[in-house]
């Protein structure tokens, strides 16, 4: 089962004042962003929570279309974010729990690829370091990575391939894609509501200041794991960040935004 708890304010156009990629507004994105995520959602059996922080009255019957749960209030960014974590450790262990800001565009395949990666985890992520490798290595070699907490970060964001933002990673390969590991996420993440519980104590502390930073600098592996979790991006991403700067590279997304507000977008199941 899928839990998505989706994130929302359009009383905010943006945090850090970066321009919105197509001439889209706020509310403009927020509306493309959610009808994507509920269309690549389409066959998988899931539920959604939205978290609304000072949204307006047609964002309000915006969301009151689809067979969501709606929950509103004046949050503030980090209660927002507090308000999903209180949700997220109330689902079952074995849900899948999907914290989602509110900015974020999914191709059409999002969840297939990632159930896919979810369904078949303990082939694809089956590691076997050699004794000898030990020292060099980010896993325990008596371990394998299909044993580890697992996130799921669906975008790919383009700064990790700068020359000094590139890092030593694991690199699987299952049906659609590839899935890199990666150190650090925004707010936007996946995992197993028993790992959410897990790591309780650091995410209810990164809520304050909304420091997603914090979060995954205590949860994440980069070069040792050490009760850390594995977080895996897909190459190419599944989502983009709507933010010019920032987008996921190797997508049309411009083709894709045109489709979702055409309404002519139609999930290839092939």
């Amino acid at each position: 089962m899928y839990r998505i708890i989706f994130r929302t304010c359009d009383a905010v156009s943006s945090v850090h004042g970066a321009a919105r990629p197509f001439g889209l507004d706020k509310r403009e994105t927020i509306k493309l962003c959610f009808r994507s995520l509920v269309q690549s959602l389409d066959g998988f059996e899931h539920s959604i929570h939205v978290v609304a922080d000072k949204i307006s009255d047609e964002l309000r019957q915006f969301f009151l279309q689809y067979n969501v749960t709606l929950t509103e209030g004046n949050f503030g960014n980090d209660e927002s974010f507090r308000t999903c974590l209180r949700l997220a450790f109330t689902y079952d262990d074995a849900d899948w729990v999907y914290v989602c800001e509110d900015d974020y565009l999914h191709a059409p395949q999002a969840f297939l690829w990632i159930d896919d990666l979810i369904a078949n985890r303990e082939k694809i992520l089956l590691t076997k370091s050699r004794r000898s490798m030990k020292r060099i290595l980010p896993i325990d070699y008596r371990r394998s990575l299909n044993t580890m907490p697992l996130f799921i970060h669906p975008p790919d964001y383009p700064d990790r391939y700068k020359p000094r933002e590139r890092d030593p990673s694991y690199i699987f390969v299952s049906r659609y894609c590839h899935w890199r590991q990666v150190a650090n996420s925004t707010f936007t993440f996946m995992a197993e509501a028993r790992t959410l519980k897990k790591y309780r104590s650091v995410l209810e502390h990164a809520a304050t200041g909304a420091d997603d930073g914090y979060m995954s600098n205590n949860i994440f592996a980069r070069y040792s794991f050490g009760g850390r979790a594995l977080c895996l991006s897909p190459i190419p991403g599944v989502s983009t960040h709507m933010h010019e700067e920032v987008m996921t590279p190797l997508v049309d997304w411009r083709k894709i935004a045109r489709e979702m507000m055409d309404g002519s977008w139609v999930a290839n199941r092939s």
